[in-house]
Parts: structure tokens; sequence; C-alpha cells
């Protein structure tokens, strides 16, 4: 293992980009630009993207791309999630921000909107056009699902067509397991939260190796408590279901270098997590909405995390579109204790205000696509605010 010195450590900022800070359907919705406003009344957040003034509210699938220095100084850029429409994102802020190769991707669960662009990343791989291969470390779980789903991007056996697929590397980790990024001396730490219930269990997938983990041996997950599903009954007889208990659906966070948490799909945090959030510099946390949601925090659920982290500063993240960019950043400054005219809100903002309970003051703001943050010597800055 490869030590970072201080003095290397301070030499440089860290740079995170968002590069999608919207959840699964992203935005805007077709539905809404689609709509006749005699059937049901305009989504204001949805057609505002139509406008230069909206832009803040288009919103592709949550990623991230983190820009450190390794221990002998080169660049390297960590990628949290590849999902449905990473492919545009990657179009338009890689060249924009001089991103190229990409030295680790990190998943944080297999639903379409994390996993979904993998294919995509042949554009990094193919006959070696930017990179020989991609490092993607992902849990057993999610691993398993990438075979279910995509069995060729882990056994070219299964490519058809031309067979032109990307090459990658697996790594399988665990919960609360550190590991480093190559040679790199940029330690990660994974965290599992809970993201909502898995409610049938799925068919076994073909024989499949797996790869060789990164750690021997697995740590238990907690479980959240879970409301038991009563078996149902037809004419008096139990009917024997697959899963009478419903399980909860576990997703990583990650924790970079003792600096930056990034937690982009949440409905419960266990207890067993929160010691690893302590002291950081920068929080990136789930708030779909105002309400909470099956699995996703919504406002008040976010702001309680976001108060007992205590982050220097808190980005919100995995934003649907019920509340547009500008109202979150009222929201975010009545949590800082800034006040607002309460004649000027819009309804929106005043239901939202509502649900701010009394309690710590701290920074917190929306993210949005395309926001750089900065990290050095404790520090935080970032382009937006």
């Amino acid at each position: 293992m490869v030590l970072i010195s201080s003095t290397r450590e301070n030499s440089y900022p860290t740079e995170l980009i968002l590069l999608g800070t919207g959840t699964s359907s992203s935005l805007p919705h077709l539905d809404c630009l689609t709509a006749s406003q005699t059937l049901k009344p305009p989504c204001q957040t949805c057609l505002s993207t139509l406008t230069p003034q909206g832009k803040k509210n288009i919103r592709r699938n949550t990623s991230a791309a983190i820009r450190m220095r390794a221990a002998d100084g080169r660049s390297v850029t960590i990628v949290i999630d590849a999902g449905k429409n990473f492919q545009a994102a990657a179009l338009e802020w890689f060249p924009k921000y001089g991103l190229r190769r990409i030295d680790a991707l990190l998943i944080t669960h297999a639903h379409a909107d994390a996993m979904n662009g993998l294919d995509d990343l042949r554009g990094w791989t193919l006959c070696g056009a930017i990179q020989p291969h991609i490092d993607v470390y992902a849990s057993q779980d999610t691993y398993t699902e990438v075979q279910r789903s995509f069995p060729y991007l882990v056994s070219k056996e299964f490519a058809s067509g031309g067979g032109d697929v990307p090459e990658f590397k697996w790594h399988i980790i665990y919960d609360k397991t550190p590991f480093e990024i190559g040679d790199t001396g940029i330690r990660i730490t994974p965290f599992a939260v809970q993201h909502g219930r898995i409610f049938t269990a799925a068919p076994a997938v073909a024989c499949i190796p797996t790869p060789a983990s990164t750690v021997p041996s697995s740590p238990k997950i907690e479980e959240a408590t879970l409301p038991i599903k009563q078996p149902q009954v037809a004419n008096g007889v139990k009917m024997n279901r697959a899963l009478d208990i419903i399980q909860p659906y576990m997703c990583f966070g990650f924790k970079i270098q003792d600096q930056i948490a990034y937690i982009s799909d949440v409905s419960h945090i266990p207890e067993d997590a929160w010691s690893l959030l302590e002291s950081l510099s920068v929080l990136i946390l789930d708030c779909l909405r105002l309400r909470s949601h099956t699995s996703h925090f919504g406002l008040e659920d976010s702001l309680r995390a976001a108060r007992r982290i205590n982050a220097s500063r808190t980005y919100w993240t995995g934003f649907g579109h019920e509340v547009s960019h500008d109202e979150y950043i009222t929201l975010g400054e009545m949590v800082e204790g800034i006040n607002k005219d309460f004649t000027r809100l819009t309804e929106m903002e005043k239901r939202g205000m509502e649900l701010i309970e009394e309690g710590k003051k701290i920074w917190v703001r929306p993210g949005h696509d395309g926001l750089r943050v900065f990290v050095k010597d404790g520090l935080v800055r970032d382009e937006s605010y």
C-alpha cells in the first residue's frame, strides 16, 4: 500500500464534478413537454428547460467525476455510476473540463440509472481509443445483475454482431471495507445504505466466473427493520409466496479519502455507517422531492441526515421535477438561517418551509449538472455559489 503524505495531499485541490443530478427518469419529462395545458397544469420545472434560464433544471441520471492526485503526483479520475444517459453527460462535461481517461468506475447499485451506460464505455476502450480497459468496482450483487442483464460485459463469448464490446476489469468490493484505486494511494470506503425494498427474488443466472475480490470476505450488511408482508390467502388457504418478508435493497455510498461522501440513492442510513461520515468537507446527498419516497430521501429526511453529518458543505442530488433548482436554492438558504419574504415565496417554497424543522444551521444547496466543487486543505469552494 502506498501512503499519501500530507504535503502531497494538500498540494493540489480535489475536484468533484457532478455529471448528473436527476433521478432515474431524468429531466425534463417528455409527458410534461408534450402535455396539453387543458388536461393538467403545466410543469414549470420541465418547461423551464426550454429556456436559457432553466438550464440547471436539465438533470441527467446521478453521476459524478472526481479528479485528484495520486501519491506520485499523477492526475487520477474516478467516475461514480454510468447510467442511462451517461454518454450524453460525458459528451458535454468531459471536453469542457478536460476529462479523458477513467482510472476507476464505481457502481453504487444495479438499477438502470446507475449501470445501463456501461456499454457506452466502449468509446474509451474499443481498439484502445483512450485506454486498454476500465477498472470497475462493484458489489457482488451488482456484478451478478450485470451478468444477468449484459452477460457480454463480463464474458466476451456472449458478444454478438461484430463483438465490439467495452473492456473491463471487474473488482468485487464490500461494505465498510476500504480499497485502493490501483497503486495510486487513493482510498475509497464503500458503505451500504438502504435504497427501497426488494419485492421478489430474481432467478439464478448462468454460471459466469466472478472476478477476484478486492478483499477476501464480506462483512455482514445491517438490514433496516421493515414491515413483514403477510402471506396471501385464497379460499382460506395460505398461498406459498416466494417472498413473505420484504427485504431491503442495499446500495453503496462512497467515502473518498476522508474528504467527500457520495450518497445518491438512499431511503435509510444504517446506524453502523454514521461513524464513517464524520469530519467531511463535502457531502453529496439524495433529495428526490419534498415528500419522502419508498426508495429516496425527501427534504425532511435529507436535512436530518445532513445536519447529523454536518459536512462543511452539502449538495443535494437525485432530483425529480416537482421542485425547481431556484426553489431548492431558496430552501437551502432558509436552512442556513437566511430570512426570506414569505409573500414572495412560491407555493412549493412555502410547502418546503413547513418541512424545515428547527435545528442546526448548515450550508446546503442543490447540485446541478456540470457543477464543479474544489476541496483543498479542508476548504471548499465551487463555481456556482
